[in-house]
C-alpha cells in the first residue's frame, strides 16, 4: 500500500511546526520541505530526517513530478495563496486579478483584504489556538454552533456573474492543514472552460483565502 507523501511550502516558523507535527503523526512518510533560505533549511536537516530543496515554493510544485499525485500532500506555510499562484502557471491563457466585488464580501465572514486583492476570512474574530481539532458543528474556543463549513459556505456561493471555485484544506493534524495535489490538477478545466470570471479560495472548516481573476478575453 503506498504510503502518503508530504510537501511543506516553507521552512520559517509555520514550516518548522508543520514538520514537527507531520514527522511526529506520520513517522517515516517521505516528507520535503521547500524554501528560497538555505539557513532554514540546513536548521530542519539538523532535527529531522527530511529532504530539502532549496527553492521558491511555487517553482518547484510546478516542477515537480515525482511522486503519484493520489498520495501527495501539499502543506502551504508561506505567505501567498498557494493555489492561485500555482493556477497562473498552469493555465494556456493569461489572466488578469480582479477586485472581489462588494457583494461577495458581505457574503464572507470576517474579511480582510491583503495585497493583489487577497482576500482573507474567517469564522473566528481572534486568534485560534493551534491545538484546535477543529470539531465538525461547533467552535472549539467558544462552543457557539457551527452549521456549515467554510469551504460549503464557498463553494455555494450565488452570484450570476462569478464562478467559485474550493479548493478544501483538510486538517491532517491540529495546527496543520494541506491538501492533495490531484485537488489542484481537478480545478483546471474548471477554469480553463469558464466563461466567467472566477473566484478561486483555499478553506477549511473556519479559515479560508479568496482571490479573483478572470481569462484576459472575458470582459469583466
Amino acid at each position: 500500500m503506498k504510503k502518503d507523501a508530504f510537501i511543506i511550502l516553507g521552512a520559517g516558523h509555520f514550516g518548522r511546526r508543520a514538520l514537527q507535527k507531520t514527522s511526529q503523526a506520520f513517522p517515516g512518510a517521505p516528507i520535503t520541505i521547500v524554501d528560497h533560505q538555505q539557513e532554514a533549511l540546513t536548521a530542519c536537516q539538523r532535527d529531522y530526517s527530511v529532504n530539502t530543496v532549496n527553492a521558491d515554493g511555487i517553482t518547484y510544485l510546478t516542477s515537480h513530478d515525482n511522486e503519484p499525485k493520489q498520495y501527495l500532500w501539499i502543506i502551504p506555510s508561506i505567505p501567498i495563496h498557494v493555489v492561485f499562484e500555482w493556477s497562473k502557471t498552469q493555465l494556456t491563457q493569461a489572466v488578469c486579478h480582479i477586485t472581489v466585488p462588494d457583494e461577495i464580501l458581505q457574503q464572507l465572514p470576517n474579511p480582510v483584504s491583503g495585497k493583489q486583492g487577497t482576500v482573507y476570512m474567517s469564522h473566528a474574530d481572534f486568534r485560534c489556538p493551534d491545538n484546535c481539532p477543529e470539531p465538525l458543528d461547533h467552535c472549539f474556543v467558544t462552543g457557539q454552533p457551527r452549521t456549515i463549513a467554510l469551504y460549503e459556505q464557498l463553494a455555494a456561493l450565488n452570484n450570476p456573474l462569478y464562478l467559485s471555485i474550493v479548493i478544501q484544506s483538510h486538517q491532517l493534524m491540529p495546527g496543520v492543514g494541506g491538501f492533495k495535489f490531484d485537488d489542484l490538477k481537478n480545478i483546471l478545466p474548471q477554469i480553463e472552460s469558464s466563461t466567467k470570471p472566477v473566484l478561486l479560495s483555499t478553506a477549511c472548516r473556519c479559515h479560508g483565502v479568496m482571490n479573483g481573476f478572470s481569462n484576459v478575453q472575458l470582459s469583466i
